[in-house]
């Protein structure tokens, strides 16, 4: 059905309709045909593969302009243009039209390389068309490049505001993503034949990129607190609440690094492809641009800190950035990074309130915490021998791997249980600061008996990609935190006035 600005008399339709079919078919790739920029895919993959020739960029861009720099990355990098998302309902469309004998073709601004690619593996364009290294194929540029190719009569397909130039040129448009938006800037002559929506990136979307839901990670900045009797002191609360925003937006920064770089590897996985810049539900730019604005805001909140925390916030961020460039690719180095990371986070919780320093809590944390990494990974590699494929891409594990990621998991779960037990009975623990500092030798009951549901969980194949969360979404987990808070709460009090 056609969608105009201007009505259409009723007896016009039919030859209206005609006049449009029989027009040549133009499509935009980047954000139209793709769900994705095809510059900001290839500028991550450099950032991946050879992150020095960041340093090149701006010189690429002085001496040939954007299209030049579009070149200089496209012949860097290899990207896999079949695992791109793609607007299928807009394809389908445009592949209908094909079939109907309609001529279509890709026009866009991206690196003909890569334009070329695409075209290919899609199959049915006529041609495609793209900038060569000189000429910037955007604006006029665009309309020229397609009038030279297709005469004046055409309908172009696009999505941004870039586009209008185009659409005032030919005045028949099909608009994809925010059509509304779009339809209200066009000239009132501008006959609008089709619209495809595309959902805005939302705050959930963005909740979801920012993996808010893992903020929950850092609530072990509390943890030397409660095990140190300052719970009530309120300086020492809001100071913990601080370093624990702090390591939740560093984590947020990283989780957008570490996304764009595992964009390829994402959209193989069965449940990361749904992730916000894998599944094309974000632009790419908006990630780039979001990570410098969280380290700025880091900076800033930093300074009311203590140095030792700002220290440990930079050992944080190194090892984090070193475990997604390389480290998580190593088998087993990957386990001892993710528990140490986790550690890192109590550490904080220690400098940020100035604690006494315990290496028995430090070590039960890295045995805890590599329990679970194994877990994490024994559910993958479970999960890969049960669809019957060999290998995680991007991970350096086997789906024959399990029976050692379950004993190895399995004692060091048991063995941070008993770690814990004695940090609590060691003379210069913080834990006897408490009135009744027994009462905190139930906790190690409930580590070990969580520890062995958790495993019994993941032996069956029910256990979620991450431990951590389904701690958070499972009602024993949840009841057994409550539990151990009550239990430290029951430590403050004295039970024995007269003894």
């Amino acid at each position: 059905m056609l969608h105009s600005n201007t009505a259409i008399a009723a007896n016009d339709f039919d030859e209206a309709r005609g006049v449009v079919e029989s027009r040549p078919l133009i499509v935009d790739l980047d954000g139209t045909l793709l769900r994705t920029d095809l510059l900001y895919e290839s500028f991550t993959l450099l950032i991946k593969q050879q992150p020095w020739l960041l340093l090149l960029i701006p010189y690429w861009l002085f001496v040939g302009g954007k299209a030049h720099l579009k070149r200089e990355i496209a012949r860097r990098v290899d990207l896999d243009v079949g695992s791109l998302p793609l607007n299928r309902d807009f394809l389908d469309w445009v592949l209908r039209q094909r079939l109907d004998g309609r001529t279509v073709a890709i026009v866009s601004a991206s690196d003909q390389s890569l334009v070329d690619k695409v075209a290919a593996d899609i199959g049915f364009f006529h041609d495609a068309i793209g900038s060569d290294g000189v000429t910037n194929l955007s604006g006029r540029r665009k309309i020229d490049a397609i009038t030279a190719k297709f005469g004046p009569d055409f309908t172009y397909c696009g999505d941004a505001v870039t586009d209008i130039h185009v659409w005032e040129h030919c005045r028949s448009a099909v608009l994809v993503g925010n059509g509304t938006k779009l339809a209200k800037r066009l000239p009132e002559d501008v006959v609008v034949h089709e619209q495809f929506a595309l959902e805005p990136a939302n705050w959930r979307i963005w909740a979801k990129a920012l993996r808010v839901h893992q903020w929950a990670k850092n609530g072990l900045v509390f943890v030397p607190l409660l095990l140190s009797g300052q719970v009530l002191d309120l300086g020492a609360v809001a100071m913990a609440a601080l370093g624990t925003l702090i390591l939740s937006l560093v984590a947020s920064a990283t989780y957008l690094l570490n996304d764009l770089l595992d964009l390829a590897d994402d959209r193989q996985h069965r449940s990361k492809c749904k992730r916000p810049f894998a599944c094309g539900a974000l632009p790419l730019a908006n990630g780039l641009l979001a990570i410098p604005v969280l380290a700025a805001a880091v900076g800033v909140l930093l300074l009311f800190t203590p140095a030792a925390f700002a220290a440990v916030t930079l050992l944080y961020l190194v090892v984090t950035l070193a475990y997604s460039f390389r480290l998580k690719r190593v088998p087993n180095l990957d386990l001892f990074v993710l528990a140490f990371l986790f550690t890192t986070r109590i550490l904080a919780g220690i400098t940020v309130i100035g604690a006494v320093m315990s290496p028995w809590l430090l070590t039960f944390s890295m045995f805890f915490f590599l329990s679970l990494a194994a877990m994490k990974r024994y559910t993958e590699c479970s999960e890969l021998e049960r669809s019957g494929k060999r290998s995680t891409p991007g991970r350096g594990y086997r789906s024959g791997d399990h029976p050692w990621l379950l004993a190895m998991g399995a004692a060091s779960g048991f063995c941070s249980a008993l770690v814990f037990f004695m940090y609590l009975v060691e003379p210069d623990s913080p834990a006897h600061s408490y009135a009744t500092p027994e009462i905190l030798w139930f906790i190690c009951m409930i580590l070990g008996y969580w520890l062995s549901s958790a495993w019994l969980t993941a032996l069956r194949g029910q256990m979620n990609d991450d431990p951590v969360l389904f701690a958070l979404r499972d009602r024993q987990s949840r009841m057994l935190g409550v539990l151990t808070v009550l239990l430290v709460v029951a430590a403050h009090i004295n039970w024995l006035p007269g003894a």
